[in-house]
């Protein structure tokens, strides 16, 4: 899926020289794009067709790089940026830079991995972990279900405790922020852990002159063997949200069955749970399917029913389609997401459905 770039065919771009000239650079990408046609558009509830992004996967584009450093340490950096297909945008980012995903540097090891710098969330690796087969479509909204505390989002009420510092604002990266800024994580060694795994990530706040505001924190720790997965993770905002997580995926026949349960605590207004259940399967040998419910337990009840399933034309190219339906306004697809955040009178209300048709291409 990546096209590996040996670093000596950068070098004339770049001031690191010969320092560069044994280490593996990688760059690598996803573009998405689909037809989006979905209903409870607004207040009226219209009926609107509209072009879609990354309903599957994110469109991306990365460069990764990984130098030998002898005893089997390696130092490794990564920057990605998220864009829109649909006009080149920075888009899908807990930021507005170029590197809006990810942008760390590290070192790892036989004692593990340290990652400096932008980086994923430990609880949201986990979450997406314990889904059944389901594109972006349906996770993103899916963490947008807490209606009763004060960490809401697009149109549908408050925000945060805190205001300024990097990422101050949860709704810009959902419940738990995707990608944290200011962020060491720690994960532990993949080898010789009998399946075992876990990261832990601390984040410094951001807001100038007070380093204790608006820190994150986030772990999760987990087994493994094959399609068998249990994890456990959990995040903390400062003077904003708390939230945990237990979840996992097991084989069972010609399925795989995946189930989660995530508790949102925050720091103003009434807790919410929110149970999501999942099930995937190959239906032909290019085809497979997946079916994922999600229900909060907040005001209104708001739940996510999605069906998608994927044809894969080749090991990078794969076409999809996906039902969602949406009730008490739950966005019912990730454009229809991007599109109420830009614009509320496109915002879904009451029940919605959405069909989209889309390609996704890696690189």
């Amino acid at each position: 899926m990546n096209k590996t770039l040996l670093a000596t065919t950068v070098v004339a771009t770049m001031t690191c020289g010969a320092a560069l000239a044994q280490s593996g650079v990688t760059l690598y990408g996803n573009v998405d794009a689909s037809l989006v046609t979905a209903t409870g558009i607004g207040t009226t509830s219209d009926h609107r067709s509209s072009f879609g992004e990354g309903n599957w996967a994110p469109s991306v584009w990365g460069v990764k790089g990984s130098e030998d450093l002898g005893g089997g340490m390696h130092a490794n950096f990564r920057l990605e940026g998220g864009f829109s297909s649909a006009n080149g945008a920075i888009a899908n980012g807990g930021t507005t830079g170029v590197f809006s995903r990810q942008a760390n540097v590290g070192l790892d090891g036989a004692f593990g991995s340290v990652a400096a710098g932008l980086n994923q969330s430990p609880f949201i690796s986990a979450y997406t972990s314990t889904l059944g087969l389901a594109g972006q479509n349906f996770y993103v909204p899916a963490l947008l279900l807490h209606r009763d505390g004060s960490v809401l989002n697009s149109s549908l009420a408050t925000v945060p405790a805190y205001t300024g510092g990097a990422d101050g604002d949860p709704s810009l990266g959902t419940t738990g922020g995707f990608f944290i800024p200011n962020s060491v994580t720690y994960s532990l060694p993949t080898e010789g852990m009998g399946g075992v795994n876990g990261s832990l990530m601390y984040a410094f706040g951001g807001t100038p002159g007070d380093s204790a505001s608006n820190r994150f924190m986030a772990a999760n720790v987990g087994y493994a063997a094959g399609d068998l997965n249990i994890v456990a993770a959990a995040s903390k905002r400062d003077a904003q949200y708390q939230q945990y997580l237990v979840g996992g995926s097991i084989p069972m026949g010609l399925f795989k069955i995946a189930a989660n349960y995530v508790h949102f605590k925050p720091e103003l207004g009434n807790s919410s749970n929110t149970w999501t259940v999942g099930a995937q399967m190959k239906a032909l040998p290019n085809t497979n399917v997946g079916l994922n419910y999600a229900r909060n337990d907040s005001t209104g009840h708001p739940s996510i029913i999605n069906l998608s399933a994927v044809y894969s034309l080749s090991r990078t190219t794969n076409l999809y389609a996906a039902f969602n339906r949406g009730t008490d306004a739950a966005p019912s697809s990730y454009s229809g997401w991007v599109d109420g955040s830009a614009n509320a009178a496109l915002a879904q209300s009451g029940s919605s459905n959405a069909l989209i048709l889309g390609l996704q291409k890696g690189f």
